[in-house]
This record gives structure tokens, sequence and C-alpha cells, in this order.
């Protein structure tokens, strides 16, 4: 991978890891080098994080994979973590390494919500066993998400609008701005799974950004920011977020 470019996925990443109040240290960002160098595969580097991080080989299933552990905030895992501050440790180190493959990949020029979905299973599917599932449960974090009944069809909607807009392509940038911070806000408060949403959403619209031919220098926006922007969306006002891509969206040519 050119250098320019590899810099752009580690600080997409670190833009990433920062949003989940972790910085991105020396160590783990070599790793991710050699992932997107191809020195190394993700299944190697995963592999030695379940060493490094010294986590259980046996996985003890649950009477629901979907839904946390009696008395926990932990979402049922591989490595049966009950102590959230643990389960997020690891649950950031490995979505960096899922990440960093993800982006060496050639992009997937349909996007749709099965992409999500698969986006999703990839991002988690080394920690939880309910990755790229539909949340079965109602959902709120300062607001109220969509309800599981209507996830489906919500879905449905949204991402076949985006397909007839064909997923933003051939659109200057004020209108590609515009229509991003739409649907960005209409996935956000869609909402569809139990945790991980925003990372798997965020990758997902990054590289539907670049397939349309514009980068986002997400490093830029301060993770608070976003998030202000973010929920503003969900409510249905979408400047803050148009005014965040603002700084941030350039054209790849």
């Amino acid at each position: 991978m050119k250098s320019g470019r590899m810099q752009a996925c580690i600080d997409y990443i670190r833009f990433n890891q920062e949003a989940e109040g972790f910085l991105l240290e020396e160590t783990e960002e070599d790793v991710l080098r050699e992932v997107l160098d191809e020195d190394r595969t993700a299944d190697d580097a995963i592999e030695a994080l379940v060493e490094e991080l010294r986590l259980p080989a046996e996985y003890i299933p649950s009477a629901d994979e979907g839904d946390v552990y009696p008395g926990t905030g932990c979402l049922t895992n591989f490595f049966n973590i009950m102590d959230r501050d643990r389960l997020r440790e690891v649950e950031t180190r490995f979505v960096n390494v899922r990440t960093a493959e993800i982006l060496l990949e050639p992009i997937d020029t349909q996007f749709d919500f099965d992409r999500l979905k698969a986006i999703h299973e990839r991002l988690f599917g080394d920690i939880y066993p309910s990755s790229g599932q539909v949340r079965e449960v109602a959902a709120a974090k300062r607001t109220v998400f969509c309800q599981p009944d209507f996830i489906d069809d919500m879905a449905s909607e949204i991402f076949g609008k985006l397909r007839n807009d064909h997923y933003l392509k051939n659109l200057g940038r004020d209108d590609f701005i515009n229509d991003f911070a739409f649907y960005m806000g209409e996935v956000e408060a869609l909402h569809p799974f139990r945790d991980g949403n925003g990372r798997a959403a965020r990758l997902f619209f990054y590289q539907l950004a670049l397939n349309a031919g514009y980068d986002i220098e997400w490093y830029k926006v301060a993770p608070d920011r976003m998030l202000e922007a973010d929920i503003s969306a969900i409510d249905g006002d979408y400047q803050l977020l148009i005014d965040v891509l603002s700084e941030v969206v350039i054209p790849l040519w």
C-alpha cells in the first residue's frame, strides 16, 4: 500500500479508537501497518492479540447470545468477558485489525443493508456471536432509535433510496455532502445492531465516499463534535453534520 494511503487508513483507525476513549499505541500502529502492507495477515494479528491479552480459549454459550450477561453491561462474547472496561479494550483492538483488513481490500460497489451487516460481522465477528445480526430489543442513547419491529422495513426504504441515488456518485461536492449527511443520519437513527453501530456505519460510509470520488479526513474532527453532529442528524437537523463534513471531505479527482 502506498505510504499516503496507508497513513490515511491509520488516521481513520486512530479516529475510531479515540472515539471509543482509547489512544492508539505505537506498538498497535506497527501491527496495523504490517496488515496494511500485507506483511502479516489479520488472522495472525488476531491470534497474537488473543495470546497477548491472555483471553480464554473456551467459549461458554449463554441462553441468549444476542443479549448481555445478567447483571452486566457486557454483550455475550466468545471470551466470556463480564467486565465492561476489559471488553471495550479487547473489542477496540480486534476491530482495529479487522478495519485494516477491510481497508486493504477492493471496495465492493454495492452499498445495501446486507453490506452494512457484513461489515458489522467482519468487524465484531471475532468477539460477539451476534455480530451482523439485527437487534431484537429497543435501544436508546441520548435519543430513541428505530424500534426493532421496524428496522427491516426502514432499512429497505433507506437503502433503496440510496441505490436510486446511485450511491451518491457523480455529485458536486456540496450536493454530495448534503446527501451524505442525510444518509448518515438515517442509518444512525436506524441503529440496527445491539452494539458497534457507529464503527460499522462509519466504515460503510467511508467506503461509499471513496467509491463516489471523495476522501474524508476523519482525524481532523474531534470525536465529541462528531457525536453531537450525529445526534442532531438523528433528530432531523443535519446542519451540524454538514458543517463537520464541509471541513473534511476532499475530492479524489
